[in-house]
């Protein structure tokens, strides 16, 4: 497989791709991105999460000069929150280059002036329309979701009149590429190269071999931690002692980590008896430890945390042995999932939803928890906690301290076992997260403009934002745990004090620096 620096990426954009843990292109990024660096038109058979973005992303960034406050390539997307996300991914790739990326109908500054600018067709019409955004130097064009923006045909002719298409480098991404996809190609991207090849003929190739069933975990967002601490907690279950978790990269598996820890779960190496979670990130090696061992291949479950690639990867995760097999993907990263699962022979089954522990189990704990806090003597306790306290706020070690109490009943007092059950009951007290965000009181912000910031941005209300830590070129906040995705979500890419902010959990120590 080539590496990014032999598909002719310069150096800031493969140091871009290595910061986001993404080190050896797919074969999909392989073919594409030589092909798109010519400026050649192409139809890239890939839905969200099959690595497109990355593909015509750095082919763009890479061949275009920027526009000197005026878009050089658009990129149409379905809906304003993929239009926020890709604009941020896109953004994240061009740190190192004179490149600037944003979207309409977000918090981006000044997103007519943007090098290559995401957009919905209704969005970009209205900018067309108010002169907001001018085409004039526009070069590429990209449709990144085909199939669901060609369904508004109109509004997308209204923008193919204002360019000159014949000029333009057209972009086409979808999955399937169904027959309206397909007839648009033909009238007006004739030259297009289908990648892969075999994307020009019959998409719905099946495997000659029918392998199994993958059973299927549907959630809101891959930013969400929380959906890795259910799907463990209902599969150790016998006969499952194990569960190996596959990421795409050392960061998600370290916050992944990070909050099975908190929860009572301990995460290891693939293959180590004395841990019920392992962390997973290169499939054949990571395989061969776990079959290198004593434990039997039926108490083991196979999850892909981020779902895979391509048909290679989903195959050497989970192919070729006994066991449970599950993968979780967001609702838009299906389609990819359902048709890489279709060629490698599997059919998806989605999972049941776990069940939260009984009422009366959860009011009974909340009633003793209550009763020990009024009756017993704690100061040996809490200066047993201080240094624990240090790190972690007071919510979160009392959150784990339940964890160990409620595990440690369920398997008889002994708490080798690693399990316990998520307590699904809305009322407890909130858990709360640590953030870390790149501005800091050298670039003149204060406690009020990060507060404000959430506030506004994320949409938090006052209490579910805790301590405001502002350093010198970093800041640390609390916020409530449920709210933690949707603040990274938000706050990411936005500017505060004219600075450009970077927002993820806080890894302890120096800022952005904690390994797995």
């Amino acid at each position: 497989m080539a590496s990014f620096d032999e598909l002719g990426l310069g150096p800031e954009l493969v140091e871009a791709l290595l910061a986001e843990g993404i080190e050896t292109p797919t074969p999909l990024q392989a073919d594409a991105i030589p092909v798109l660096r010519r400026g050649n038109p192409a139809v890239l058979r890939a839905g969200p999460g099959a690595g497109a973005m990355v593909a015509y992303g750095t082919a763009l960034l890479d061949r275009l000069e920027p526009g000197e406050g005026q878009p050089v390539a658009l990129v149409l997307v379905p809906s304003r929150e993929v239009a926020r996300a890709t604009a941020r991914s896109m953004g994240r790739l061009a740190m190192g280059s004179p490149h600037r990326c944003a979207a309409l109908g977000s918090a981006f500054a000044l997103p007519g002036h943007a090098d290559i600018l995401v957009a919905t067709p209704s969005d970009l019409e209205r900018a067309i329309r108010s002169a907001e955004v001018k085409l004039d130097r526009v070069q590429a064009l990209v449709l990144d979701g085909a199939g669901p923006l060609l369904e508004g045909a109109d509004r997308v002719g209204v923008i193919l009149e204002a360019l000159e298409l014949a000029e333009l480098q057209g972009i086409v991404v979808a999955d399937p590429l169904t027959a309206p996809v397909r007839q648009w190609v033909d009238e007006h991207l004739r030259r297009a190269v289908f990648l892969p090849t075999e994307a020009a003929g019959d998409d719905q190739a099946e495997a000659p071999v029918q392998r199994g069933v993958l059973g299927l975990r549907v959630v809101e967002s891959s930013a969400d931690h929380r959906q890795v601490v259910s799907t463990v907690a209902q599969l150790l279950e016998d006969p499952v002692h194990h569960v190996l978790l596959f990421f795409r990269s050392e960061d998600r598996a370290a916050d992944a980590a990070d909050l099975l820890g908190l929860h009572g779960y301990l995460a290891g190496s693939p293959g180590d008896p004395a841990t019920p979670v392992w962390l997973g990130l290169d499939p054949l090696a990571d395989r061969q430890e776990m079959e290198a061992s004593t434990i039997a291949p039926e108490r083991v479950a196979t999850v892909s945390l981020d779902p895979p690639l391509e048909v290679d990867v989903l195959d050497r995760r989970h192919g070729g042995r006994t066991g449970t097999h599950v993968c979780v993907a967001t609702p838009r990263e299906v389609p990819h999932l359902r048709r890489i699962a279709r060629e490698a022979g599997y059919r998806l089954e989605e999972l049941p939803e776990p069940t939260p522990p009984p009422a009366g189990e959860v009011q009974a704990f909340r009633k003793e928890l209550e009763q020990t806090l009024a009756s017993e003597d704690l100061g040996a306790y809490m200066a047993l906690l201080d240094p624990v306290l240090e790190r972690w706020t007071g919510a979160e070690v009392a959150a784990a301290l339940a964890a160990l109490v409620r595990r440690s009943r369920r398997s008889g007092g002994e708490a080798g076992a690693g399990r316990m059950a998520v307590d699904a009951d809305t009322s407890r007290p909130p858990a709360w997260t640590r953030l870390f965000l790149s501005v800091g009181s050298r670039d003149g912000a204060g406690p009020g403009d990060l507060l404000g910031a959430i506030t506004g941005e994320a949409g938090l209300k006052g209490d579910q934002v805790g301590r405001i830590d502002v350093k010198d070129t970093y800041t640390r906040v609390e916020v409530q745990d449920a709210y933690a995705p949707q603040v990274i979500e938000a706050l990411n890419g936005t500017s505060i004090r004219g600075r450009s902010v970077r927002v993820d959990y806080d890894r302890g120590g120096t800022p952005g620096g904690r390994g797995r």
